[in-house]
């Protein structure tokens, strides 16, 4: 039961990610109770894989060692810097228990709509990292299927596809001055459909989790 909870936290995260970055989409008010489920689920997340911290102490430090742990921690840390900026400029569910100066504060609100996109390169890295895990805990709960394998030049090709849509979606999203902390609200992916804006970052994501296999 505990890992099938386990899984279903870890499934559940990229999506609730994606949905909590679509907010030019959404009520303001769901994209509140999204971020605060979102921000749960990752503390949820966290908490079932505690041994990582215990375990840190103990062993050889690896090169590859040393990239997960480092990737790690950035995304601890920006996790609690996002969600916590978001509660702090909070316009609906927690509007009466903040002070006006917190919710108006520029500097927040540029955290908050920056960092998500730093986000998005770790979970990716993270989840590429420990993707071989990911995937046999997945094939454990899983009926046993025989499903064929993909030709090489297919994978190759769907690879290229995804990077190319990574690229494309990292210039349209302009995430380079994103990471800067520039003062950007809309974006050239901003301004279409969803599903578009979806897929873009899905690309981004994706790309990076094909960079964390090869870390």
């Amino acid at each position: 039961m505990l890992k099938k909870s386990t899984l279903l936290v870890t499934a559940l995260l990229p999506p609730l990610f994606l949905a909590v970055m679509s907010f030019h989409y959404l009520p303001k008010l769901l994209h509140e109770v999204l971020g605060i489920l979102w921000g749960l689920a990752a503390l949820l997340h966290i908490w079932q894989h505690r041994s990582f911290f215990a375990s840190l102490g103990r062993g050889r430090w690896t090169r590859q060692r040393l990239l997960i742990t480092l990737v790690d921690f950035l995304l601890l840390a920006l996790l609690l810097v996002t969600v916590l900026a978001g509660l702090g400029i909070s316009n609906h569910l927690l509007k009466d228990f903040l002070p006006l100066d917190w919710r108006r504060s520029i500097t927040l609100h540029q955290l908050h709509v920056s960092l998500p996109y730093a986000l998005l390169i770790l979970s990716g890295l993270h989840l590429g990292q420990h993707w071989q895990g990911f995937a046999a805990q997945l094939r454990r709960l899983l009926p046993p299927i025989e499903l064929p394998g993909l030709p090489a030049g297919l994978k190759w090709g769907l690879g290229l596809l995804v990077v190319a849509v990574g690229i494309y979606g990292s210039f349209l999203n302009r995430i380079g001055d994103r990471l800067l902390l520039k003062h950007i609200f809309a974006t050239p992916a901003t301004g279409e459909p969803a599903a578009v804006y979806l897929l873009l970052l899905c690309g981004v994501g994706g790309m990076y989790l094909l960079i964390g296999r090869k870390l």
